[in-house]
């Protein structure tokens, strides 16, 4: 489930973004200016920003500026008025990576946000493939070589993560904040406590040694 961080100050159209990106089994913050969205990203990682060009004091253009010259990488989808073509050119040259003119359908966001998350994780046709397991982010179906694994929200959203980063290790603070939202109530107990239920269900298929244990450290996806 990645995670994306919304910045808009028009707050009923974030929340129509949120109910939708959510129902999409996204995990979303939302920053209601640019000053809010420097402060989240100086801190937090996500897989996608969504970034509305106008913004009240710091402008969706410095935002992108900023992080960009900090040396963020993740992929932005800049928002942009009808009317706004100058604001496209500078939001590109500023460091976006793709932009969507305001209103749009719902569909295409989603497929834009894919198309991102393909172009930074490698993934192809939608389907991450990891050894014997592999996840379809669009059906949202997990197998096991060609057998189907019932999940939880949360297991899916856990093991979505770990695939997209095969064989590197995250400490359990790193997955509560990239998986879980920042005023969540979830705790180390409650993720170990989903990570033994993944691999009491991997364990079905001899598979359970997938989600290693580094002592001290953390976990990661063995590819």
């Amino acid at each position: 489930m990645p995670k994306i961080l919304i910045v808009e100050d028009d707050l009923k159209l974030a929340a129509r973004l949120i109910d939708w990106l959510k129902h999409e089994r996204h995990t979303v913050e939302l920053a209601k200016d640019g000053q809010e969205a420097i402060g989240y990203l100086a801190v937090e990682k996500f897989d996608v920003i969504i970034l509305d060009v106008l913004l009240p004091g710091v402008s969706g253009i410095d935002v992108c500026k900023q992080f960009r010259s900090r040396g963020g990488t993740t992929p932005i989808l800049m928002l942009t008025g009808k009317t706004e073509i100058q604001d496209r050119t500078l939001g590109l040259d500023s460091g976006a990576d793709d932009y969507l003119t305001k209103p749009f359908d719902a569909q295409e966001l989603s497929a834009r946000i894919r198309a991102l998350l393909r172009r930074s994780t490698h993934l192809a046709e939608n389907v991450l493939v990891v050894g014997r397991l592999s996840l379809d982010i669009i059906s949202h179906r997990f197998l096991v070589d060609d057998q189907e694994v019932r999940l939880l929200p949360k297991e899916y959203s856990i093991l979505e993560f770990l695939m997209r980063r095969p064989n590197h290790v995250f400490s359990p603070d790193d997955l509560l904040r990239r998986i879980w939202e920042s005023d969540s109530e979830a705790t180390i107990t409650s993720l170990r406590q989903y990570i033994y239920q993944l691999r009491k269900k991997l364990s079905t298929f001899g598979v359970e040694s997938a989600i290693a244990t580094v002592h001290g450290i953390g976990y990661r996806l063995q590819a």
